[in-house]
């Protein structure tokens, strides 16, 4: 079912001097057979940076149409917003077209050849695609769908025609024009039938005028007046960009307005477990699905705790690295920890292993320099305190 085609996006850098030019890869390109569309597609996937050594995380899923155009920044925005805390680690399958027009369209419409076969791509999508990919990789469940241009269309489609296949639809300057904006019909008839559909929706316009702009206002009003009340939804317009080019922020925007408020701030950090665990509590409840509290989160409360009661912050460390045992950070915490607890052996064991787990895992140069740069302090510290 799964074969591997490692694929470069970006083949090859060269610079002055440089002997041997080196690939730069994002992520994966697999391929799938599916009996509902009778042809192999490809598909990309993109892993979180955690997904090595987290073995027990498991990570919502952006199900991306056009993967062969909009993957690359779509997986970078991602990388970018989770490693800056605006969103939790997310993987990413690019769903590669062959024909856009037969498949993300929902009927065949006189004015333009070829369109009708969504229903048969969504069962593609329920059917195949969406139980191999949560087969094989370690998805909690949580989905996302985003589209643009017709991929948009087809997003809007979804939610009218099966609501909880995903929790989240992101529809980027879809082309409503498709049989007099069709896409608006079918939202209305939906809501009206159906007021429990919960999850969220966003839809974003690029610099539309005339019609274009009328059809997005009328799938505006749509959602305004007739969405049911578990479904938030975002209507957004980026009057400075092109249909081309309106994905690359929308995206992001759609993302940090999904996990809204997700951010834990540092000036939180001296507020204390209790705070983060309700900030948290308080994002699951409103994305509709569980978020615990970050490492980065956790981390930085015990940090701060560490100052003023060692002791309760050794434990908050030890539960961090319960939680996140193959983590070098997390056991550079626990080295902290014992150190600032007096606890000298137990320090120099755990900087050892987080150095051990930052080469294991092939993290970074730079990142694995720093921690046994960390370490190397950390087991100086018995030698000052025996100078003095």
């Amino acid at each position: 079912m799964f074969r591997p085609l490692f694929f470069l996006l970006l083949v090859l850098l060269s610079c002055a001097g440089a002997k041997a030019a080196e690939p730069v890869a994002i992520g994966q390109l697999y391929q799938i057979h599916s009996e509902v569309l009778n042809e192999d597609r490809p598909y990309r996937v993109y892993l979180p940076a955690s997904y090595r050594w987290a073995s027990n995380r498991r990570y919502p899923v952006l199900f991306l149409l056009d993967g062969q155009s909009r993957f690359g920044h779509t997986a970078t925005s991602v990388d970018t917003l989770a490693a800056a805390g605006d969103i939790p680690e997310m993987i990413v399958i690019g769903i590669d077209s062959t024909l856009r027009t037969r498949d993300f369209t929902p009927t065949n419409w006189e004015a333009i050849v070829g369109g009708g076969g969504a229903d048969k791509f969504r069962s593609f999508l329920s059917t195949e695609l969406i139980p191999s990919v949560e087969k094989e990789y370690r998805a909690n469940g949580y989905r996302v769908l985003s589209g643009h241009s017709l991929g948009g269309l087809f997003a809007l489609y979804c939610l009218s025609a099966e609501p909880a296949l995903f929790q989240a639809y992101f529809a980027i300057a879809p082309s409503l024009d498709w049989d007099k904006n069709l896409a608006q019909r079918l939202l209305q008839k939906t809501f009206a039938a159906d007021s429990t559909i919960k999850g969220f929706a966003y839809i974003a316009r690029a610099d539309d005028a005339g019609q274009a702009l009328a059809d997005f206002e009328a799938v505006a009003t749509t959602f305004k007046n007739s969405a049911p009340p578990g479904l938030r939804w975002q209507a957004s317009a980026f009057a400075d960009e092109t249909h081309v080019s309106v994905p690359l922020l929308a995206q992001i925007e759609a993302l940090r307005r999904l996990y809204l408020d997700y951010r834990f701030h540092s000036d939180n950090y001296a507020k204390g477990l209790a705070f983060a665990e309700e900030h948290f509590s308080r994002v699951s409840r409103i994305v509709g699905t569980p978020l615990p509290v970050s490492e980065e989160a956790l981390s930085g409360v015990a940090d701060e705790l560490l100052q003023s009661k060692p002791k309760d912050a050794l434990k908050l460390f030890q539960r961090n690295l319960d939680a996140n045992p193959n983590s070098a950070e997390a056991h550079l915490g626990m080295a902290n920890a014992f150190a600032k607890n007096g606890k000298w052996k137990d320090a120099a064991r755990e900087a050892d292993r987080a150095v051990a787990l930052a080469g294991e895992y092939q993290l970074p140069a730079t990142a694995q320099t720093y921690y046994k740069d960390r370490a190397a302090k950390i087991k100086e510290g018995p030698k000052a305190k025996g100078a003095k």
